[in-house]
């Protein structure tokens, strides 16, 4: 058996799976590696110096796969993520990734070996064929065959049965650059409250073009709407704030003033490498998303940014005229818009149980009802005025405990191998995420 990892991260709209993997390949320095993934994203892992090999989308994709995991030089193949072989029509399968090396998937929902019924809520309401297409009512992962390995990364992975967690950061998380030096390169003023705000791939996707056409007036609609609950929700905190906007369209490094807004300034940054995502996180004041187990919050809170969710778990919404005619105005564009959800677009509220489980950090993580500009208000008030980080003070004691991924290889390629990790003592190493504010 060789040493060569192959790592298959086959999403054409999900990044955080990818991301995953290429922090883990960065701490195997000693190890050849090569990535397999999207055309979509072959660019951003060559970014990292990383070998890639772009798969191809449709029938290809099985017999491409198939010949790669039969390579002899191989010691592993990792998929990144198992359960995407059900949510994208990637066109392999699990058994096509069954050769002579060892398989390890990784399971970063906790979703386990087992085939789960995963429904999606965007399409739940809707009539529409496009969407449907693109986002069936319902998918199905796929029963992982017995010999396959599940490997889940803290963050943002729980103690669920039924894989082996780990630190997937290690003592890697630093940025590059300080606060001072990252807002300069952005002509953001020192004085500015910097709030980063992201909207996932898939929400994009599911909420603007469905169809994957080009943009069409109601697509520019729902993110006009968007924005413009994002600037009211900045003009009420009462600061001088500069909005970045992540996962939107506009224009690329655009700094302008919000209409009738007056401190509060947009700028629209739609695709960042990996170093300065965390470069621009770790200057930031406080990190606001629409997905509970987003990876990219989680990078946040380890660096030390305040975290929000904005979730819609329960349904509450203002009675405020501008939270009723903003309500109306989205109703139109995108009829049923208003699902619950905890992951944008999908919903997945049941679905996560197996990922809370035993989730300190996902209890840690501050929460907005995403309709209620009041308490969003409050809560992000809160968030800034405070020195507390909950989220990465529950994310450090954790990931103390746990084997560094040079080690969680090992125990995935071997077992039955003894861990040579202390579960008792964290030590210096353990609270080098921290310190960067």
């Amino acid at each position: 058996m060789g040493e060569r990892l192959l790592i298959v991260s086959p999403s054409a709209h999900s990044l955080g799976e990818l991301a995953n993997a290429m922090v883990m390949a960065a701490q195997l320095p000693d190890r050849p590696i090569t990535v397999m993934t999207s055309a979509a994203y072959a660019d951003y892992a060559r970014g990292a110096c990383l070998s890639v090999r772009e798969l191809p989308r449709g029938r290809r994709a099985a017999e491409v796969v198939g010949r790669a995991v039969a390579e002899p030089d191989l010691a592993a193949v990792i998929l990144a993520d198992h359960h995407l072989t059900a949510l994208e029509r990637v066109h392999f399968t699990v058994a096509d990734l069954i050769g002579p090396a060892p398989l390890i998937c990784v399971d970063s929902l906790c979703l386990g070996p087992e085939g789960r019924r995963l429904e999606l809520a965007i399409s739940q309401h809707s009539i529409s064929p496009q969407m449907r297409h693109w986002f069936p009512l319902e998918v199905h992962t796929e029963t992982l065959p017995g010999e396959a390995t599940l490997l889940r990364p803290v963050p943002v992975a729980g103690g669920a049965r039924g894989g082996l967690a780990f630190d997937l950061y290690g003592t890697t998380l630093r940025p590059r650059h300080g606060r001072e030096q990252t807002r300069e390169s952005l002509g953001i003023a020192a004085d500015r409250t910097v709030i980063v705000t992201a909207m996932s791939n898939w929400a994009v996707r599911a909420m603007t073009k469905p169809h994957e056409a080009s943009p069409t007036r109601d697509r520019d609609e729902y993110l006009r709407l968007r924005t413009r609950w994002l600037v009211e929700l900045a003009v009420r905190l009462d600061r001088r704030i500069t909005l970045v906007s992540l996962g939107a369209s506009g224009d690329p490094g655009t700094i302008r003033p919000a209409e009738g807004a007056g401190r509060v300034e947009l700028v629209n940054l739609p695709g960042l490498a990996m170093d300065e995502f965390t470069d621009l996180v770790a200057a930031a004041d406080l990190y606001l998303c629409d997905n509970l187990t987003s990876g990219a919050m989680a990078r946040a809170a380890l660096l030390g940014t305040p975290v929000v969710a904005l979730i819609n778990e329960a349904g509450v919404w203002d009675g405020s005229d501008f939270v009723q005619g903003w309500r109306a105005e989205m109703e139109r564009v995108f009829p049923h818009f208003d699902f619950r959800y905890l992951v944008n677009p999908f919903g997945w509220v049941r679905e996560l149980d197996p990922l809370r489980t035993d989730n300190p950090y996902l209890d840690a993580v501050v929460r907005a009802p995403a309709y209620s500009l009041e308490q969003q208000v409050r809560i992000c008030t809160e968030a800034l005025d405070s020195a507390e980080r909950p989220a990465r003070d529950a994310l450090v004691e954790r990931v103390c405990t746990l084997p560094k991924v040079p080690e969680a290889l090992e125990r995935a390629l071997d077992p039955r191998g003894p861990s040579t990790a202390d579960p008792h003592h964290c030590g210096q190493q353990g609270r080098q995420h921290v310190e960067h504010r």
